[in-house]
This record gives structure tokens, C-alpha cells and sequence, in this order.
């Protein structure tokens, strides 16, 4: 049987493949390929095989002589899990709207690609933050996510005004708007969910 620092290995892994999935949607996005948007939906495959391991691993380990901090531990760690799921699901919707605005040929406004592309940066550093925090043991990482919490949320609600204001004037094509609405707020669910990562790892004894 596994020992929970085994797990806590494995956790980091999803935790990397997830950073890696988010990359690779943004390189297909920004290249057009759906070669790589189709590789990253077999990692999400591969992410729910890995929750759905790391998950019977630690209910199998509870049920052993353990101590009540590594059982708390586990508590934590389950729900980063899920967590780390739930990005590779919100990965998923992004792929499946990037993928009709390819196929439509849908094309976005300087100034949303510009909105966009920043949006991604600081989603991908805070997973990055959550990537080191797990494989150095260090909350310091955690801290940083937690320090800026909302911030994606206030970006959000701005690139979403600026938009309206593009459509109202005639600056954008609305059916490639309503692609960038919906990659706002699915960016906005990953960061939610980076977010309570953070907060499991601070938890942690």
C-alpha cells in the first residue's frame, strides 16, 4: 500500500499535467491546430484516470492505522484532487469552443486577443505556484495564489465591459464575442479552483 508521501508525488504529477494542458490550449488556440487540441483532450482522459487512482489510494490508506493529522491530510489532499479534475473539465469546455471557432473561422479583436493572452498568464502562474508549493513543500508558493485572490474575477468583469463596449460600437463579430465570453469565464472557473487548491495546501499539517 502506498504511504501519503507516494500520493502527495502523484498529486504533483496531475497537478503538472494540468499546467501542461493548459499550455497546450493556448498554443492551439494562438496556432490554430487542432492536432494539439485533440492531444490535450486525451490528457484529460488520462487526468480523471489519475483523480480516480490517486482517490481509491487514499480512501484504501484511511481505512489502515494512520495518525488524525495524516487523516486530515487527506481530507485536504481529496479535495485538491477534485479540484485538479475540475480544471481539466473547465480545460475542456475552452477546447470545445476553441475548436468551433477554428472550424467557423472565427477571428478575435486585437484588443481581445490582448485581454485574452493576459488572462491566460496569470492563470498559468498561479498554476505554476500550485505546481511548486506541492514538489518543494513550500506554502510560500500557496501564499502568492492567495495574496491576489479576486484579481482574476476583477479582470474578468473588465475584459467582459470591454467587450460590450467593442460590440456596441461594431468593433467585434458577436459570434466570435460570445467564444470570448465563454473563455473569460471558464478561465475564471480554473482560477476559483487553483484558488481553493491554495487554501488545501496552507490546511495541510
Amino acid at each position: 500500500m502506498e504511504n501519503l508521501a507516494a500520493i502527495r508525488e502523484k498529486i504533483n504529477g496531475m497537478a503538472v499535467l494540468a499546467v501542461s494542458m493548459l499550455e497546450s490550449t493556448f498554443s492551439g488556440f494562438m496556432k490554430h491546430d487542432m492536432e494539439i487540441l485533440t492531444r490535450v483532450l486525451e490528457e484529460e482522459d488520462r487526468l480523471n484516470h489519475m483523480e480516480e487512482a490517486i482517490t481509491l489510494s487514499l480512501v484504501n490508506l484511511s481505512k489502515g492505522e494512520v495518525s488524525s493529522i495524516d487523516k486530515e491530510n487527506m481530507m485536504y489532499f481529496t479535495s485538491i484532487v477534485a479540484d485538479l479534475e475540475e480544471i481539466g473539465d473547465y480545460i475542456k469546455d475552452m477546447i470545445e469552443r476553441i475548436e468551433i471557432k477554428i472550424e467557423e473561422k472565427l477571428l478575435f479583436s486585437e484588443e481581445a486577443l490582448g485581454e485574452y493572452k493576459h488572462l491566460y498568464r496569470v492563470i498559468e502562474t498561479a498554476l505554476y505556484d500550485i505546481v511548486n508549493s506541492l514538489k518543494l513543500d513550500d506554502k510560500n508558493f500557496a501564499k502568492r495564489i492567495l495574496c491576489d485572490e479576486g484579481h482574476v474575477n476583477i479582470l474578468v468583469q473588465e475584459y467582459r465591459q470591454a467587450h460590450a463596449k467593442r460590440l456596441i460600437a461594431g468593433g467585434c463579430d458577436p459570434r466570435a464575442g460570445n467564444m470570448f465570453l465563454d473563455l473569460l469565464d471558464f478561465a475564471a472557473q480554473i482560477s476559483h479552483h487553483t484558488e481553493a487548491i491554495a487554501k488545501n495546501i496552507l490546511a495541510l499539517k
